[in-house]
């Protein structure tokens, strides 16, 4: 059986011999869809918990009503596992360390619900998510701590998630990416062709994480679903 340690599987944000990195932040807290998503070609999975309208309406849930399942999924898939805890709850720092029992690799969380005392945490790469209303400056400097290992784009309003990646969502993307000290991620909180992707990529985009808002919601397409957004998958829709 594999230790703690062992199961903290280093995340490279920055993938070696791939275009970019994929992270599948998975519809529902299950193995088989974790098992998908990494036969897809993704390169890191996340499981989520505390979910609010501001992060993950999805997952609904404390960290301990999902704590099997959790668990159940990091000793299964051989990629890095990571979290991302929304803002329903207050997370204090007992809360932390219950969350932290399990062997993450990764955090991530809004900069703006993220505490201090999570982001001093040694044990896990911390990703800051950005959300619609941060201002410039306070993204530059979120990207210049030290703790921070990359920074999450997920600024789409709810009112447009599941519309086709704009213009406008381009030039913002490009400003963010020369901006930040850290690698720059894009949630696909927007459906993404493959030239929308290699373009993300042109700007210094350094991966995706794989958001469910924009999946069809069955179980049995997300292998394919991922695979249409990762480096080797086929056309994304659209192409």
């Amino acid at each position: 059986m594999e230790s703690v340690g062992q199961l903290r599987r280093p995340l490279e944000v920055v993938s070696q011999g791939r275009d970019y990195t994929v992270i599948a932040s998975l519809p529902k807290n299950s193995t088989s869809l974790a098992v998908q998503a990494v036969e897809g070609g993704a390169d890191a999975v996340m499981l989520n918990v505390e979910g609010d309208e501001s992060s993950s309406p999805n997952h609904y849930g404390s960290y301990d009503l999902h704590d099997v399942y959790i668990n159940d999924v990091i000793s299964t898939v051989s990629v890095p596992c990571g979290i991302f805890v929304g803002g329903a709850r207050l997370l204090t720092e007992e809360y932390w360390e219950r969350i932290m029992s399990s062997s993450f690799s990764f955090v991530e969380m809004y900069a703006h619900q993220m505490p201090t005392f999570v982001l001093a945490d040694s044990r896990v790469k911390k990703i800051t998510a950005i959300a619609t209303g941060y201002i410039l400056e306070q993204v530059r400097q979120l990207s210049e701590i030290d703790g921070v290992e990359a920074m999450d784009v997920a600024t789409v309003p709810h009112q447009l998630r599941g519309a086709p990646f704009s213009a406008l969502d381009y030039a913002t993307l490009g400003l963010i990416a020369r901006l930040s000290a850290r690698p720059v991620l894009l949630r696909t909180q927007k459906k993404l062709t493959r030239s929308d992707i290699a373009g993300a990529v042109a700007l210094g985009v350094r991966g995706l994480v794989v958001d469910p808002c924009i999946l069809s919601g069955t179980d049995e397409a997300y292998k394919d679903e991922v695979a249409s957004l990762a480096p080797r998958g086929g056309p994304a829709e659209g192409q």
